[in-house]
């Protein structure tokens, strides 16, 4: 028996699919499934197609550039224009409004007109705007009945008056039938109107979620809820809202969590798929320079440089370098090479050039760094908008949902859900701004420009309105509804004008416990007698407990076992100033810091100016630098001023070349102004005042404590000596700032530099609460470093300021002395028995580790600081004394 062509004319993706396996499952080998422009093209015949969008941008871009305009000449080089224009002659050619028409006379229509002409004369071959497709198409209508036989169109709400010329000439040739649902005007259809039948008034309920998220989880347990009876498919259930922007994302990643079988009609965020984050690190370092973060990222998502690169190509560059300019990664690259002995640079180098170029370079670098879907994104991308706006354009592409949507859940808009109705739908978002939707203005065609009724024969309001209605009483299917209280970033929401009617309203809470669990994550925070059977959630109930309900430290607040191995063998590690300051001031902060190697990360990103930290490393070392140019090293003897200048300037010019490639630093500019205030401050170090009595000997930045060391110093010790303190035997290691010995060794002064600001009160510090140990613990390493010395002069020498230096000495850092060593006896002495709790400097602000601390850090310090300075009461007084 011979086939009986016919075709279905379908709107959207979902119904074209869903149409194709109906079309299979009854076994209807005659029946072709169509969009309109489609069908058109079938009837225009040859190679005819419609003219993609993807074809169109980039055309209407160099319209933009190459034609001269009457009123769009001042914005026509505005970021996003070529898809406006395009977006205004969509609007223009549905409509079937000609340029040429009077009625309409303009000088932007005139505009607009130009760039249409432009089009026609350099689309690709075969590709035609809509009406030049239709007029073709009408064309070849005497052949409908052979190319495309009786037309069915299947649920469309209206039809743009740009085709209706098409359908009545072809309604003299074939059989044409609408299955036209809602009630908008089709008095001008030539053909067979089928109504569709309404079911019943549906006693409709409304859920009342918190948020978009929480309308998204009620929506997945409905779903689960409707598959756990072993009746329902997944191929009967739907999701949709009239615009799916505020609640994609939270389905995406809810859904993959929930592991149920869903389809995302209008397609998947590229960014949410390796190919466009791919895309994403390019453009980071494209747009936003390079850095050792962005290249890092893009080496390991590049198709290119995955393969070009060894996986641990950058094993030999410090992650706290920055890496802001080709100069730094060509100097870092230098001494790396692969297994086979080539150089790494030789190939990463012309990358990194290109990078550094920016935006112009784009075409360029997608070809070279891209693969495949990677590759496609890219030059989408470029397609829709400049290079420069690369980041933007990639957040609007999306890729479709390779799943079928016959066997899966449905996500999708409700206007494309209208052409593939389910059994069981649920329709969420139904709030005063969401749905439906008011109608946007055309910023390129207002009102006094065109008429809104001639420019759209439907507005997205009345389709909006009309989509809700329809699906709502939808013959054989069940409706559920859901809108927020409020949206994502907390504005209230009003509920939707639709609503109006009889509904009703179910306020259903966020920490609901629901019949049906949509994930394992779902059924454990909303079943707790479930979630406390596991011994993790046991651990965590436990821990928050100590946290938040007992004033008494636990274990959880840092307690742990005697004689701890990794707590001794923290202990047993040579000690600097800056750790054993930790240690009496945020003992577990010394077990973290120490014994367990937690470290804060440090993210290479371009600062604007050193942190104080950095900039005091940063003086130090130019002093040490200057110190061992100077002649005869290391002693400061002798020196005269232009000899430290030239020194500190030797030293200024080799910090400024080699810091960046060890750490991030500013960019050029402030980077040498950082450095000519650090060469400042160092100076001022270096000749603060005139030398300890006749014949003194003036050393700087001189180690001590080091066994390891390969040098042996004479001058004024052997920095291979080992200093050992207190009764606990600490071991010390460091470097003294400047120290000044006498020539019968019998004097020593030494002097802590500090580059942050002078307190008002310095003169008056002596201990500072344990928060200033470096005058106590060096006078301490000097009388061992130096047996003879009777008289010590210990000072504190703030570089930002020519005030003179705070000085302790005689018995007053004697008695500093004694009462350093004790309290250090007792904070080594706690941490062997289990006790490190934290101390003021847990709860400061530059304090780093505070992240591993509970979250409301205020509440915890008040609730606990009493019982942490019970168990700590012999430590306690020290954070007391001045």
């Amino acid at each position: 028996m011979a086939i009986k062509r016919h075709t279905v004319i379908v709107e959207g993706t979902l119904a074209f699919r869903m149409q194709r396996v109906a079309a299979a499952r009854a076994g209807d080998h005659g029946r072709d499934v169509a969009t309109l422009p489609l069908l058109a093209a079938r009837l225009a015949g040859g190679f005819a197609r419609p003219a993609d969008h993807a074809a169109l941008v980039p055309i209407v871009a160099r319209a933009l550039t190459e034609l001269a305009f009457e009123e769009l000449e001042p914005v026509k080089t505005r970021p996003g224009m070529a898809r406006a224009v395009l977006a205004s002659l969509a609007r223009i050619w549905a409509a079937d409004i000609r340029f040429d028409d009077l009625r309409y006379a303009s000088a932007r229509l005139s505009d607009l007109g130009r760039i249409e002409a432009y089009l026609q004369s350099h689309l690709p071959t075969g590709a035609l705007l809509p009406r030049d497709l239709r007029d073709r198409a009408i064309a070849g209508v005497a052949h409908a009945r052979a190319t495309v036989g009786n037309l069915y169109f299947h649920r469309l709400i209206s039809i743009d008056p740009v085709w209706r010329p098409l359908i009545k000439a072809l309604a003299a040739v074939v059989e044409i039938t609408w299955d036209a649902p809602g009630t908008h005007d089709r008095s001008w259809f030539p053909g067979t109107i089928v109504f569709t039948t309404r079911s019943p008034s549906q006693d409709l309920i409304c859920d009342v979620c918190a948020d978009p998220r929480a309308e998204v989880v009620e929506a997945l347990r409905w779903a689960r809820e409707l598959l756990s009876d072993g009746k329902t498919q997944a191929s009967d259930i739907a999701i949709t809202s009239a615009d799916l922007g505020a609640w994609d994302d939270h389905m995406l990643v809810l859904a993959a969590d929930a592991e149920l079988p869903i389809h995302f009609a209008s397609g998947v965020s590229a960014l949410s798929t390796r190919a466009g984050q791919a895309c994403a690190a390019l453009s980071d370092v494209m747009i936003n320079g390079l850095s050792q973060d962005r290249v890092r990222r893009l080496s390991l998502l590049s198709p290119y440089l995955s393969e070009a690169l060894p996986a641990d190509w950058m094993k030999g560059i410090p992650t706290e370098a920055g890496l802001f300019e080709p100069e730094h990664w060509a100097r870092s690259l230098e001494p790396l090479s692969r297994s086979d002995g080539s150089s790494i640079a030789a190939t990463l180098m012309p990358v990194l050039r290109d990078l550094d170029v920016g935006p112009q370079a784009a075409v360029r670098l997608g070809e070279t760094l891209l693969r495949g879907k990677s590759l496609g994104l890219w030059q989408e991308a470029l397609r829709l908008g400049p290079a420069a706006a690369m980041e933007m354009t990639l957040t609007s592409l999306r890729i479709a949902d390779e799943s079928d949507p016959a066997n899966n859940v449905v996500w999708a808009r409700a206007a494309d859900l209208v052409g593939a109705p389910r059994k069981h739908m649920r329709l969420i978002g139904l709030s005063s701004r969401s749905w439906p939707r008011s109608d946007g203005v055309d910023p390129l065609l207002p009102d006094h420009v065109l008429s809104e009724r001639d420019l759209v024969d439907l507005p997205r309001l009345e389709r909006d309105r009309l989509a809700f209605e329809i699906l709502v009483s939808h013959l054989g299917s069940r409706v559920a509804l859901s809108r927020s209280r409020r949206s994502a970033d907390g504005a209230f929401l009003a509920r939707s004008a639709l609503l109006q009617r009889k509904v009703t309203e179910r306020p259903l809470s966020r920490t609901r416990t629901p019949e049906h669990a949509f994930s394992e994550g779902d059924r454990l925070l909303a079943r707790i007698d479930d979630a406390l059977s596991l011994p993790r959630i046991q651990a965590v109930m436990s821990c928050w407990t100590d946290w938040t309900r007992r004033l008494q430290p636990t274990p959880h607040d840092g307690g742990f076992g005697k004689e701890h191995p990794a707590v001794v063998r923290a202990l047993n590690m040579p000690q600097s100033a800056t750790t054993l300051r930790r240690l009496l001031r945020d003992p577990l902060g010394f077990v973290w810091l120490r014994a367990l190697g937690m470290t804060a990360p440090e993210l290479a990103v371009e600062p604007l100016q050193l942190d104080p930290v950095t900039f005091g490393d940063l003086v130090h070392e130019l002093l040490r630098l200057a110190i061992e140019r100077i002649e005869p090293a290391p002693s400061l003897v002798g020196a005269t001023p232009e000899e430290i200048d030239n020194a500190l300037g030797a030293a200024a010019r080799d910090i400024a070349e080699r810091w960046p490639l060890t750490q991030a630093v500013p960019p050029r500019l402030l980077w040498l102004d950082t450095i000519d205030e650090a060469r400042r401050r160092a100076r001022r170090g270096l000749t603060i005042d005139e030398r300890f009595g006749p014949g003194t000997r003036s050393f700087s930045e001189i180690p001590f404590g080091n066994p390891q060391s390969p040098a042996e110093r004479s001058d004024p010790w052997d920095e291979r000596q080992e200093v050992v303190i207190g009764q606990s035997g600490i071991r010390l290691k460091g470097r003294i700032d400047r120290v000044d010995v006498k020539p019968d060794r019998r004097g020593v002064r030494m002097s802590d530099y500090k580059t942050g600001t002078a307190p008002r009160s310095v003169r008056d510090v002596i201990l500072d609460g344990g928060a200033e140990v470096q005058r106590a613990l060096y006078a301490i390493t000097i009388k061992q470093l130096i047996p003879e010395v009777s008289t010590i002069i210990a000072r504190l020498i703030y570089l930002d300021t020519m005030g003179s230096a705070a000085g302790l000495d005689g018995d007053i850092l004697k008695r500093a002395e004694g009462t350093l060593l004790r309290f250090i006896d007792i904070a080594v002495e706690g941490l062997r028995n289990g006790v490190a709790y934290p101390g003021p400097d847990a709860f400061a602000g530059y304090n780093d580790l505070r992240i591993a601390l509970p979250a409301a850090l205020d509440r915890y310090q008040r609730r606990k600081e009493e019982g942490f300075n019970a168990a700590q009461q012999r430590l306690a007084p020290l954070w007391a004394e001045p």
